[in-house]
């Protein structure tokens, strides 16, 4: 299948390097770590002439092209260590701060670390899955 790959979105927006159910470990700017989790990974095609919204922007594609949107969870920053945010990553005991945030590829990747694996579980999925639809819709947007 080929994939026609325009120029309306920069590169960086269409390769990400996690995946669904991945466990990231980032440090946040009060020195303290926290555990968060790729929900999903979904590609979206935009028509010419289609808009999204960007962080309360709207932007209308002037060319046939694409990005990917990532959905993931995001964990307190409630870790003093990496060490510490691991070993809570890979025995499940972190607690979630936002059970939902879209983003793009740039900023859902900044400042994290691949610290293990996890499948993505139906209960996790309820605030994606409204996103999502509301999405479709043109009533949401991303970060």
């Amino acid at each position: 299948m080929a994939t026609y790959a325009g120029d309306f979105f920069p590169s960086e927006y269409k390769q990400f390097a996690f995946k669904e159910g991945d466990l990231l470990v980032s440090k946040r700017s009060d020195g303290k770590f926290s555990v968060n989790k790729i929900l999903k990974v979904d590609r979206f095609d935009f028509k010419k002439g289609s808009a999204i919204n960007i962080q309360g922007r709207s932007f209308v594609a002037t060319e046939d092209d694409y990005l990917l949107i990532v959905s993931a969870a995001y964990g307190d920053a409630e870790f003093n260590s990496f060490e510490e945010a691991r070993a809570a990553a890979k025995t499940g005991k972190w607690t979630v701060k936002l059970s939902h945030a879209p983003n793009r590829t740039p900023g859902a990747a900044e400042g994290q670390v691949l610290v293990g694996h996890a499948p993505v579980t139906e209960p996790e999925l309820v605030g994606y899955k409204r996103w999502r639809a509301a999405f479709e819709k043109g009533e949401a947007g991303v970060f």
